[in-house]
């Protein structure tokens, strides 16, 4: 239920996903109970007048409700097996019924949350997933309700480029470096309604592949992060598959290394993907050298700041997501793969994980924004690594992206030592 008191002023980048449904999923975790996850919701909204987890999001209106009461009936629990995290997220996605912008799903010792990307990216989607599994000391609700303040963007462009003025010149170079290129010959295909083929697939990296991994890349690709080697690694299995990947690869940057400190654990809609030119022979190493010209130059945050200027001149209008029963779209014959790789996530040091159910994983699948599209997930918890995919199955086929998970996941030296 919207309070008329007060407003939320949404960005340009808030609207755009207001209609985007972001899938998290955490476990197996002992002793989790659906009343605590509703106490915990409802905490989170009596922390402040302005709750950023109560947020209302509309694509087609700049100013935003927040909601009373959301901690009721959003909150459900299930006793659908839980075995396989990529069916998960899913058949969590493709539930029908209309959708509250923040809902909850208590399995026996997994927790699942489907939110709006309105209300924010995955840091906030992180947050929940370990707040609503146990928040016993209260430290976490806190954090769900500390939305970005107004104008945050603008103060990050000057903390940056007053201190780095140099880096404006960088950052034009570097756009024109990686801009698209226009290719008449590239193959096309007529995918019909393919919002219904949307599905994720998960594939689990247990601590063992995980050290060795991090052994050979430190011996032999060093300076390289573990964002360049998910890169890497996802990029080359994929090829192995036989699937043409466009060498524009989108790479998330979180925009809020630019800003204050005090600020940088605020939610909202603060990360942009950037496309770069990685063609394939790529290493890691200099994966990482491009990644770190493009935080330099202050190329994600200038995204940002772009947007908003745009937005303040233009005319707002409804996402246009809705997908006609009959709809057909031409896309290229190429996949846009899209990467994010959260790292390690030590906020989930707190649970006490069931162990004899399985290892510990999160998994999360962002909806890619056309059949042409994959995006991939890559978290790590207590030494292990989860790498969802989600992407249209007419686009790649549920068994190809599986082979594909599992070279990535089995041997992923051999992976790497035989790309590169």
């Amino acid at each position: 239920m919207p309070s008329a008191e007060r407003r939320y002023r949404a960005t340009a980048l808030d609207r755009v996903f207001a209609d985007t449904r972001i899938v998290t999923a955490v476990g197996p975790v002992r002793g989790l109970d659906i009343e605590r996850t509703r106490r915990t919701l409802a905490a989170a909204e009596r922390v402040d007048d302005a709750p950023h987890v109560a947020l209302e999001p509309r694509s087609d209106a700049r100013q935003w409700h927040y909601r009373n009461g959301i901690a009721g009936d959003n909150v459900i629990s299930s006793t659908a097996a839980t075995e396989d995290l990529g069916r998960v997220l899913t058949d969590i996605r493709a539930r029908g019924g209309e959708r509250g912008p923040l809902e909850v799903i208590v399995f026996d010792d997994y927790l699942a949350v489907d939110y709006s990307h309105g209300i924010g990216d995955g840091q906030i989607g992180v947050m929940m997933l370990a707040a609503f599994c146990d928040d016993a000391d209260g430290a976490l609700v806190p954090g769900l309700a500390a939305g970005i303040p107004a104008g945050m963007t603008w103060k990050a462009l000057w903390r940056h480029y007053s201190r780095n003025p140099r880096t404006l010149g960088a950052f034009w170079k570097l756009r024109a470096r990686h801009r698209a290129q226009a290719d008449a010959d590239t193959p096309r295909r007529r995918i019909d309604n393919w919002e219904d083929s949307k599905v994720s697939r998960a594939g689990y990296m247990d601590r063992a592949r995980v050290d060795e991994l991090k052994r050979w890349t430190a011996e032999n690709t060093p300076g390289a992060t573990s964002a360049a080697i998910s890169i890497a690694l996802v990029s080359a299995a994929l090829r192995a598959e036989s699937i043409d990947v466009d060498e524009r690869i989108m790479v998330l940057f979180n925009n809020r290394r630019y800003l204050d400190p005090a600020q940088q654990g605020s939610h909202g809609n603060f990360a942009v993907g950037i496309p770069l030119r990685i063609p394939a022979a790529t290493s890691p190493h200099e994966i990482a050298g491009i990644m770190r010209e493009v935080i330099e130059s202050g190329w994600p945050i200038a995204i940002l700041g772009m947007s908003q200027l745009r937005d303040a001149t233009s005319r707002i209008r409804s996402s246009g997501r809705q997908q006609h029963a009959d709809s057909v779209t031409e896309v290229s014959d190429t996949l846009r793969l899209a990467v994010s790789d959260l790292g390690k996530l030590r906020i989930f040091d707190h649970l006490e994980w069931a162990d004899d159910a399985g290892p510990p994983q999160v998994a999360a699948s962002l909806e890619p924004d056309g059949p042409d599209g994959c995006t991939m997930l890559i978290a790590e918890v207590a030494g292990g690594r989860t790498y969802t995919a989600s992407f249209c199955s007419e686009m790649v086929g549920v068994a190809v992206m599986d082979a594909a998970l599992r070279r990535i996941c089995e041997d992923p030296v051999a992976l790497l030592r035989d790309a590169h």
